[in-house]
């Protein structure tokens, strides 16, 4: 059974759920927006996600409206959507009177813990529906008639950064397309990353969060395409211990994030076009969130300590 679903009608416009609880992978179908009670919307959360994961959404929200109340993040309407494989991660799209305002992807580690892997301010969503109809179109494939004849669409996760749809057809390999370009991804390595996800052995009924704090006020710095001067490719990386410095710091001085042959996960190489500071309040710690994108794709705020595991930054030389 199908636990969340976004409607492919109207060029895919209309966010809508289903009322199911145990399959692994939420789908995408056809089905019209529907105006749900308060009631009736938390109910459907709770299948949706676990409390704890919803706790943690609300109070990622709090914190994020605290570094600008006219985004309203804390009133915000947040609405949960499982990504496959193995549910670990859900898509929290943030509303505030009907709009849009931002999305928080969470996911559950190894460990058990929650953590916020990576969100956006704003309209835009790593699921960009428009791209989808684009690819299959280049595929000479239709949605409606896809789903007619059986086949599904599945919303996919993998850490670090990815964000992909699985287009699955009756007697057919699988398609993954990434969700925020429209390119078609490599079969052999999502069959791969989808194996290893499902192994995640972490319970989601005994979950840990970590604990509530506050967020600087968003930090902005002028996109570009990293494509435009390739001289960055020559230079050296910046030092891991000099990069939280660099971005904070160096205003003046365009930044390149690069995963070398992971940059499929990544979407990149990408420019670093902002960063955002949370602190937390018992612990005394503050975690750098470093904006992604921005020009050509939608800008993504991620980790710091996310990124150094598989790539470097560097500075463009003038």
């Amino acid at each position: 059974m199908t636990l969340g679903l976004l409607s492919c009608l109207a060029l895919f416009s209309f966010w809508s759920i289903a009322n199911a609880e145990e399959q692994k992978t939420s789908s995408l179908s056809r089905v019209s927006s529907t105006e749900y009670s308060t009631k009736h919307h938390a109910s459907q959360n709770e299948k949706l996600a676990p409390t704890a994961v919803q706790r943690f959404a609300e109070q990622q929200a709090v914190a994020l409206g605290t570094a600008n109340a006219e985004a309203h993040w804390k009133n915000a309407e947040l609405d949960f959507y499982p990504l496959g494989p193995g549910t670990h991660s859900w898509l929290v799209q943030a509303e505030f009177e009907g709009k849009p305002i931002g999305y928080m992807i969470i996911t559950v580690t190894e460990q058990g813990q929650v953590m916020l892997s990576e969100y956006g301010h704003g309209e835009q969503s790593p699921y960009n529906n428009e791209l989808l109809g684009q690819a299959l179109d280049r595929q000479h494939m239709n949605l409606k008639a896809l789903l007619a004849g059986g086949g599904e669409l599945h919303l996919g996760y993998a850490l670090p950064l990815l964000a992909y749809w699985k287009v699955e057809q009756p007697n057919h390999p699988a398609l993954y397309i990434d969700a925020t370009n429209g390119d078609v991804l490599p079969s052999e390595f999502l069959n791969l990353l989808e194996a290893d996800s499902k192994q995640v052995s972490a319970s989601i009924t005994h979950l840990s969060t970590a604990p509530s704090g506050s967020v600087d006020p968003l930090q902005l710095r002028p996109v570009f395409n990293p494509a435009d001067n390739l001289l960055w490719i020559t230079s050296k990386p910046v030092a891991a211990d000099r990069a939280q410095d660099v971005i904070q710091h160096g205003e003046k001085q365009k930044i390149v994030f690069s995963a070398g042959d992971r940059n499929v996960v990544y979407g990149g190489p990408l420019p670093v076009s902002g960063y955002q500071l949370w602190h937390t309040d018992q612990e005394g710690e503050s975690i750098l969130y470093v904006a992604l994108g921005g020009e050509s794709s939608i800008q993504r705020f991620v980790p710091l300590s996310t990124l150094q595991q598989d790539g470097e930054f560097y500075i463009v030389k003038p």
